[in-house]
């Protein structure tokens, strides 16, 4: 290889300029280049759920205060998580296929995780999700199939409408019916940190649902998408 480049710089007459050095902003380019990092760091899952399993005691408080409400309350909790960079949560929200079904549950769930001190991410704010379920203390509610609500639903259209104000994608609402048709409680999962405001104006229609057939003696419980 080096009787190569000799051979060539004997015949091509004067040697080649010399490369010319990187000017000085060009540097400087690169240098911001180097630094410049991705939205979201990595965290280790392991120890985000070392904190999950800490707030189990927490988890089952917000289900016992739920259960002085509505004694079959029960279901599956899918949490949405932001973590900074100094291991605080910044958001936190349920995603679809949560289906507690009782938005003070609900908040309580969501402030224990709110509150909690994260491990910090490596790079970057950092994502995580975790599942945990509210386990069914005693006798479970009455499945119901959304076709059940269907009629009552459809007299709050307008109203459900004005609640979601034009947010596109759906909404994942569950509740419970008691006998008579009266509405224990219900929840809606909004799977975006910005849609608080609107899971709680459905809540409230939701509550106040009439012509709800009735479960008899035994209250029910119903998912459906909004």
């Amino acid at each position: 290889m080096l009787a190569a480049l000799a051979s060539a710089c004997a015949c091509g007459g004067s040697p080649p300029p010399e490369a010319e050095a990187p000017k000085e902003h060009e540097s400087h380019e690169a240098k911001l280049q180097l630094k410049t990092k991705s939205e979201l760091g990595t965290v280790d899952p392991d120890a985000v759920q070392a904190v999950f399993h800490k707030l189990a005691d927490r988890f089952a408080d917000c289900q016992k205060r739920g259960l002085d409400r509505v004694e079959v309350l029960a279901g599956d909790v899918k949490f949405f998580l932001r973590i900074g960079e100094d291991g605080s949560a910044k958001w936190s929200y349920l995603e679809g296929g949560s289906d507690v079904g009782d938005s003070e549950t609900e908040k309580c769930l969501l402030g224990a995780v709110m509150g909690a001190h994260w491990p910090r991410p490596d790079g970057g704010d950092a994502e995580a999700r975790y599942s945990i379920e509210l386990p069914a203390t005693g006798r479970a509610a009455t499945d119901w199939s959304p076709d059940k609500v269907a009629a009552a639903l459809g007299k709050q259209g307008g109203a459900i409408d004005r609640c979601k104000g034009g947010a596109s994608g759906t909404f994942h609402a569950t509740m419970y019916v008691g006998p008579g048709g009266h509405v224990l409680s219900a929840g809606v999962v909004t799977a975006t940190k910005d849609g608080d405001d609107k899971a709680a104006c459905l809540v409230k229609v939701l509550e106040g649902l009439k012509g709800l057939p009735s479960p008899g003696s035994w209250p029910a419980k119903v998912s459906f998408e909004l």
